[in-house]
Parts: structure tokens; sequence; C-alpha cells
């Protein structure tokens, strides 16, 4: 029996509370997670999981003993670590998941940047609308927007903001016309992402100042901010989108900009990329989240492109926040 493989797959199941998400995420079968978990337990001689045909708990036991494997593999993780910093570049697979409404203006640039300095990296991507669970879903880090709640599973770390622009296809505008003020908005037709992703109340700052909040329900809504703008610009109504995903559709005419003398303001326009908390990173993760940092460092204050990665500060220093992508779980 490999001991350090049944222990990093006896970890994985309790952490993700389920046998089919481990061996999904350890890219292994059903069956070899089951019979890890079988070996272990007969080499331990006790149980360390009670399960049913629905759920699964730790015993008092297998609690006991997590604890004990986390502490030995971080350690065997950090020694690795170490020499693999020493002796050779980051390598693997890296799993990142980011919001859709990123792509188009912040990942690629991003992510050519990264595979031109560490090309031993493999970067699978996937973009959703959605809120995931980064521990349990098996991604090494997640480039977000909005607010993300105090979790003592995640790190975030700010990477700049997106300002929201209010827009429609011209031609829908010559038809119902153009709203010059907040409140006018709820005469429209509104497009938008599902209650469930976006809160319903928009906050618009005018131009003397003064601040607004206005109820739209979406009359089209759809989890996808990349759909939202392909109906803004089919005329299906009046749209809120990052200005960056819309700044080729202003440019060429297909969509034009409404109440251009008001901000939108929304927590949302907050980017961070947020990555398990642990003491000591894989390399391939630390390289990633070093990069981003100053990839959008650079992108900010216009910094050399030559320059160093920006360090993962210590918690001690202020380097992080926790955080946490609340998902419901799964069976």
């Amino acid at each position: 029996m490999n001991q350090i493989h049944a222990m990093r797959v006896f970890v994985r199941v309790a952490e993700t509370e389920s046998f089919r998400r481990a061996a999904q995420q350890l890219c292994v079968s059903n069956a070899l997670v089951t019979r890890s978990i079988a070996t272990l337990e007969a080499h331990l001689n006790t149980r360390l999981i009670n399960r049913t045909t629905r759920n699964l708990a730790l015993t008092e036991a297998g609690t006991r003993y997590l604890e004990g494997c986390r502490g030995l593999l971080e350690e065997l993780d950090r020694l690795e670590s170490a020499l693999g910093d020493t002796q050779a570049e980051p390598g693997g697979t890296l799993r990142l998941v980011a919001s859709g409404a990123l792509s188009l203006f912040s990942l690629t640039p991003l992510l050519e940047g990264f595979r031109r300095r560490y090309p031993k990296v493999k970067v699978r991507l996937t973009l959703t609308d959605r809120r995931v669970d980064l521990i349990e879903e098996g991604y090494d880090a997640g480039i977000v927007t909005g607010c993300l709640a105090p979790n003592h599973d995640l790190v975030e770390k700010p990477i700049g903001t997106h300002s929201l622009v209010v827009c429609a296809a011209p031609a829908y505008l010559a038809e119902h016309g153009e709203p010059r003020v907040p409140g006018q908005l709820a005469q429209h037709g509104f497009i938008g992402l599902p209650a469930e992703q976006h809160s319903a109340n928009w906050h618009f700052t005018g131009p003397a100042l003064h601040t607004e909040e206005i109820a739209l329900q979406p009359v089209y809504s759809v989890n996808s901010a990349m759909m939202v703008r392909l109906a803004a610009i089919a005329g299906m109504g009046i749209a809120i989108l990052p200005r960056q995903m819309v700044a080729d559709d202003l440019a060429s005419g297909a969509l034009t900009r409404v109440m251009a003398d008001h901000r939108v303001d929304d927590p949302d326009v907050k980017m961070s990329i947020v990555y398990p908390k642990r003491q000591f990173l894989p390399a391939k993760t630390r390289s990633f989240v070093e990069h981003t940092l100053a990839h959008f460092l650079q992108a900010a204050f216009g910094a050399d492109d030559t320059a160093p990665p920006a360090q993962i500060l210590p918690p001690a220093l202020g380097g992080e926040r926790l955080t946490s992508l609340h998902a419901a779980r799964e069976d």
C-alpha cells in the first residue's frame, strides 16, 4: 500500500464529504478511492469513515487521523516545494475558475503572460457566472467579482475594479425612447442576471452626487453576462454591463451608452483572486497568484513588465484576507 497516497485520498474524501467528488478531483476511479480507504482502514485496524448510501461522516478516530494527516502532508508538501523551488520551475495542470464577465478584457493577456513565464504549467480555465466552492470543486485558484463573506478556507486578494455602464441597442432606444434618469429605467425592459446572482436593487450616483436606488426586475434573465450582452445587442432591452466587456460594441455603434452622466455603484465591480488557505501552496498556484498580482499592479500603475512578480505576504503582514465562495454541498 502507498500509504502517503492513501492518506491524500482520505483527506480529499473528508474535505469533500463524498467518495465521488474526491475521485473526480483526484482524477481516479470511484473504485480506487473506495479501495484506498478500505486498505487504509485495514492497515490501521480501525474504521475512519461511517458511510451510508447518501452521506458519510468521520468517526472519532477518523477526525483525529485527519488532523494528523493534514499536518504530515503539509510538511511533506513544504519539503517537496522547497526542493522544487531550487531545482525546477513550476509545472503540472493549474485549474482556474473565473467570472464569465472577465473573459474578454482581463483573462487573455493575464494567462498569455503567465504561460510565457511558466511554459511547463498547463492551464485549465472554467468560466462561470455562478458561485462555486473553490475547494470542493477542486480548483487551484479563482478570479471573481463581488464581495465575499469571511471564511477560514480561502484567501482573497483584491486585484482591481471594473466600472459598469448602462447600455442598449440603438434600435431599442429608437422604438422605446432613451431614459435620462434612473427612475425611468423601470419603464423599460431590463436584461440581467437571475436574482440569485445579483440583487434587484441598483444604486446610481448622478452629476450632483445625488444617489438613487432603483429596483429593476428583468424581463429576460440569464446566468451568463455574455448572453446578457448579446441580448442587449439584439434589442431585447437595456442592460448594465462591465464597460470593458462592451467597449468594442460602444465603439462600433452596436450598443449605445445610456445615462452617461450617472455612475453605477455596485459591490460587484470589485475583482479579486482567491485561493485555498494553505501554509504551503503548490508552486504552480503560488506562481499564478504572484503573477496575477503583478499583472494587475502593472495594469494599474504602468509597472515595468520585466519587474519580478509581487510576493505573497504572510498573514502577519496583512497579506491575506480570508473569504469563502459559498455553494450548497451535493452528495
